[in-house]
């Protein structure tokens, strides 16, 4: 993302002594439309326990991180901070 600070800026986080899926969850992936463009940043940080659980496994003392920062790309920004248009991040 570029220097400017972002627009939308968020976090959230998840703690459990124990966890156990009766199933794998399904991954999901956020997707934003629309207009203006937009950069986004997402990260998610997990402890204890893996980005591809298993059914069946109790996973303890699991910690779970999810930030996403997005900054508006209004189209004269690439006329302001010389070129750049942020396309293909």
């Amino acid at each position: 993302m570029s220097g400017r600070p972002p627009d939308l800026d968020f976090f959230t986080s998840v703690k459990a002594k124990e966890v156990k899926f009766g199933r794998v969850p399904r991954k999901r992936k956020v997707t934003y439309y629309g207009e203006p463009g937009h950069e986004t940043d997402a990260r998610v940080e997990r402890e204890n326990i893996p980005e591809e659980p298993e059914a069946g496994v109790t996973y303890r003392d699991v910690k779970v991180d999810w930030s996403v920062a997005q900054r508006i790309v209004h189209p004269t920004d690439d006329e302001a901070e010389g070129g750049e248009t942020g396309e293909g991040e």
